[in-house]
């Protein structure tokens, strides 16, 4: 058996078909004009966008003519199909669009495998002959299967892979580099590459492509010293992950992270904007990390950052004085949330580091805050300064009621009472804890955003927050409650599945814009950005409140997850990082891609990244010891 295979570089398919134990050649398309084809016994052409030369592509007809077989990809045309230019897959899923015996081992009549940012050629026709194997379709409302007909699945679809005839296989999108890009589930793509090989070089490969990122530790956790061990590990890669995307030593603050965007060669888009957010929370890691490594490197970074968000990213006098501005782009933009959580890790510092310099800052912050509260103690969701005066902002505060939602108010809350623990405002007790106890008048029926298991997620801090400042016992019951409520959701990995009772949140089930991981109740899927992320330092701060080992637990299995779900490879742009979508049954980052900029890959500085960094180095920093 002898391969020919042209392609313009090695790839991840060129490695499995040269491991098939079959003789192969590799060479470009131009090189192959005028190359006797008839010495070779199957051929695979790696377009990536191209056109084949003329010539070389009379020579393929001949030989197809003979009955040998042809793999093309993601080339603009052959035999009677003719693409038009390629456009991004983000959009779209590719589902397996026949039964198994008919189709492809291992692979199911409605399996989904997602190629991230790809680019497909989309046919202008099909031919006879033409069978789809995988075909795609726009906005999939599911996780790892879509529940569907054969006949559904191609209704409105857009070809993937498929035959023609018995001894033509093409793809209208890059396949080549699979690994590389992180196609994923890795495991069902490995089964499609292998039915591919073997369809090529009629043996099976020897061995697959090692993956470039591993995702997080097999050490035996339940075993104290192998527990603090890993910690520390993590910790120490995740600290340097953070250093990769400082500005200037952070003194131009951090930027945002990593889109969810990798292309078909496997580059990872960077976030590249510089958010309050982001910046303020990445200061509280590496202040922690000072601490936690006695790292006076880092102490200066977190103090550089701090003169970044309460500088220019601050409005000094004026209406609007004390706010914090959402981005370097939007300029005029506040969202409260974000703002409280810029402010949250100086707090913490504050109160448990002794370093108080920042604090007037962060009072004028918070005091521009209570400014756009209502009557029942909750803010509003965002504020647009252009038009804004001081009648209209008067007008908010006179409102009867605010945001309804934890994922826009908590941390706010939260905030303000950790203010309180500080300075003694009564306003800020009085403010936290109405909006509180008038979330918790609505709970489990909150305005949700992205799901119930975020809503409870985003409530514990605050919660515990708020025992610890009036130490009554309804808000001990409050607290509890939330906790409780949401262990039913926990994962036996760690983590807590996303779930959404009626799916009432406003990125439920959604396929356009900000979108939820959340396809179906039951999705092994745990959200890194929006829900179990906030919980390392929610559960150690609960135990720091109520003494209770219960809390204690908990921290010590979410903080096994994020050991678990933490990403490894040799990248610096993904090495030490957690990406916002993880699969607790498949162990690896994978999740409904559809959202606008922060799906399954995305990797935020601050939301994610710096959040579970100090909720693991806050035992150190309470003085607790919960190993």
């Amino acid at each position: 058996m002898k391969v020919l295979i042209m392609t313009k570089q090695a790839c991840d398919l060129t490695d499995v078909l040269t491991n098939c134990g079959v003789e192969t050649h590799i060479t470009t398309v131009e090189e192959a004009v005028g190359t006797d084809l008839s010495a070779y016994d199957s051929f695979c052409v790696i377009g990536s966008g191209k056109i084949i030369d003329a010539r070389v592509r009379a020579a393929l007809d001949a030989e197809l003519d003979k009955g040998k077989r042809i793999y093309v990809e993601a080339v603009n045309s052959f035999l009677g199909i003719y693409s038009a230019n390629a456009v991004n897959t983000t959009q779209s899923r590719l589902i397996c669009a026949v039964p198994e015996e008919n189709g492809i081992p291992g692979l199911a009549l409605g399996d989904l495998l997602d190629d991230e940012s790809n680019k497909m050629m989309e046919p202008y026709w099909t031919v006879e002959g033409y069978k789809p194997l995988l075909v795609y379709k726009a906005h999939i409302i599911a996780h790892s299967h879509l529940n569907a007909t054969e006949e559904e699945i191609l209704q409105d679809s857009k070809p993937g892979l498929w035959m023609i005839g018995e001894n033509v296989m093409m793809t209208s999108f890059q396949l080549c580099n699979f690994n590389k890009a992180r196609f994923a589930p890795r495991e069902a793509w490995q089964k499609l590459i292998r039915y591919i090989a073997k369809w090529i070089t009629g043996s099976e490969p020897a061995h697959m492509p090692a993956p470039v990122l591993q995702y997080g530790t097999d050490g035996d956790l339940t075993d104290d010293a192998v527990f603090e061990k890993c910690r520390r590990e993590a910790i120490d890669r995740g600290m340097e992950w953070l250093r990769e995307f400082l500005v200037d030593e952070g003194r131009g603050g951090i930027l945002e992270g990593l889109r969810h965007n990798i292309d078909p060669d496997g580059v990872q888009a960077i976030a590249d904007c510089v958010r309050t957010d982001c910046s303020g929370e990445a200061s509280g890691a590496f202040k922690f990390y000072a601490k936690f490594a006695g790292d006076a490197a880092s102490r200066k970074i977190g103090e550089n950052i701090d003169s970044f968000i309460y500088g220019p990213m601050q409005i000094h006098g004026g209406l609007f004085d004390g706010l914090m501005r959402w981005t370097e782009a939007a300029w005029q933009v506040c969202y409260p949330d974000d703002a409280a959580r810029a402010t949250l890790p100086s707090l913490y510092d504050c109160l448990f580091l002794g370093n108080t310099a920042t604090f007037p800052a962060i009072e004028r912050a918070l005091d521009l805050l209570l400014k756009i509260t209502a009557k029942d103690g909750c803010g509003i969701w965002r504020l647009d300064m252009p038009g804004v005066t001081k009648e209209s902002l008067a007008k908010i505060a006179e409102a009867e009621n605010g945001s309804h939602s934890a994922h826009y108010t908590a941390f706010y809350h939260a905030a303000l009472l950790l203010g309180y623990k500080y300075n003694g405002k009564a306003v800020y007790l009085e403010t936290a804890k109405k909006g509180l106890e008038t979330l918790m008048s609505v709970y489990p029926e909150t305005s949700r955003e992205q799901s119930e298991t975020e809503e409870m997620c985003r409530l514990v801090l605050p919660l515990a927050a708020l025992y610890d400042a009036t130490g009554e016992e309804k808000h001990r019951e409050m607290l509890y409650r939330v906790v409780c409520d949401l262990e039913v959701h926990k994962h036996p990995m760690g983590g807590f599945c996303e779930w959404d009772t009626g799916y009432k949140a406003a990125c439920s089930r959604e396929s356009m814009g900000e979108c939820s991981l959340l396809t179906e109740n039951g999705d092994p899927v745990a959200d890194m950005l929006y829900s179990s992320n906030w919980l390392p330092i929610g559960f150690a701060y609960a135990y720091y409140v109520t003494g209770d080992k219960w809390f204690a637990g908990l921290w010590r299995d979410i903080i096994g997850f994020c050991m678990k779900s933490q990403v490894i490879g040799d990248d610096k742009k993904n090495n030490g990082s957690w990406c916002r979508g993880f699969d607790m049954d498949l162990r690896e980052a994978y999740g409904c891609p559809h959202d606008v900029g922060w799906a399954a890959n995305a990797s935020e500085s601050g939301w994610t990244n710096a959040e579970i960094l100090m909720g693991m180095m806050m035992p150190e920093i309470l003085g607790l010891d919960m190993i």
